[in-house]
């Protein structure tokens, strides 16, 4: 579901003004804060925070989340857990993921800040950082729990979804005094908190699950796929075989023939499942 906007900033409040407005042109470290709150008592939910940043043209390395971001998710423990690899896929393009858990009736606070883990960040960091675009979350698909007698789990849908969430985004600004960190004395950092709309205009939301595990590739060649993988020696160890099956089913256009095709397969390889498309399919 989209849940918001964001900005995160490093930089100057505004354009030099000459000497003696210094105090004006404090820098401002921003950060947007997004509260999420598992209402489900009995399930632990993975989401997928996704961010869509507004590409900069001509390209500039200072706004854009790759290698500038810093992404926080805090749990009463296990606390503060720091991300500062945040995925861009697909690769190249103007989305970037990652991944937290909420457990059972418990509330998490994600936050994303220009990555001040930069050794020096303060002193000799980047000039200016200002990135800006939307904020989504996702109930993505996970590996469910060992099934007999395959001896590893598959990839399908959370229990417990959809997931009941109550969510609240702000954003959070400190002021750094002007010179700082190389003056010192009596040094007055300011803060601010603004609260942001919810693009559902609710707290109280529910994030389906997404509407398949399995993607659509309408060129797949399913025959090729059969030849091929019938060839591993058997048995093969159970890493293999959930590598293999679930590249396999990520990869799996829904129509008929290739649930068949790929239930024959499956079949092959002694694994007692068979595909069948969804009823209102």
């Amino acid at each position: 579901m989209e849940v918001s906007t964001f900005e995160i900033l490093y930089r100057p409040l505004t354009p030099p003004l000459g000497a003696g407005t210094e105090a004006i042109a404090r820098r401002v470290l921003q950060g947007y804060f997004l509260t999420v709150a598992n209402l489900d008592e009995d399930n632990d939910f993975v989401f997928r925070i996704e961010f869509g940043i507004s590409l900069p043209m001509p390209a500039n390395p200072s706004r854009t989340l790759d290698g500038n971001a810093l992404l926080i998710s805090d749990v009463a423990g296990p606390d503060n857990v720091f991300n500062t690899m945040l995925v861009n896929s697909p690769s190249g393009s103007n989305r970037f993921t990652a991944n937290f858990t909420v457990p059972a009736g418990s509330t998490a606070l994600v936050v994303l800040l220009p990555n001040i883990t930069v050794p020096d960040f303060f002193t000799s960091g980047p000039e200016d950082v200002e990135i800006r675009g939307t904020v989504s979350l996702v109930l993505p698909c996970t590996f469910q729990p060992a099934i007999p007698p395959l001896g590893f789990g598959l990839l399908g849908t959370q229990p417990g979804a959809p997931a009941r969430v109550l969510l609240n985004a702000e954003h959070r600004a400190t002021y750094l005094p002007p010179g700082w960190p190389a003056v010192s004395g009596d040094l007055d950092f300011d803060q601010t908190g603004t609260a942001i709309a919810l693009a559902s205009g609710k707290a109280l939301n529910e994030i389906e699950s997404v509407p398949s595990c399995l993607l659509t590739v309408p060129d797949l060649e399913i025959p090729d796929l059969f030849e091929r993988l019938p060839r591993i020696p058997t048995p093969i160890d159970p890493l293999s075989q959930m590598v293999e099956l679930t590249s396999a089913l990520a990869r799996l256009d829904p129509a008929e023939e290739n649930l068949n095709a790929m239930s024959r397969m499956l079949e092959e390889l002694g694994i007692p499942i068979r595909l069948a498309a969804p009823a209102d399919n």
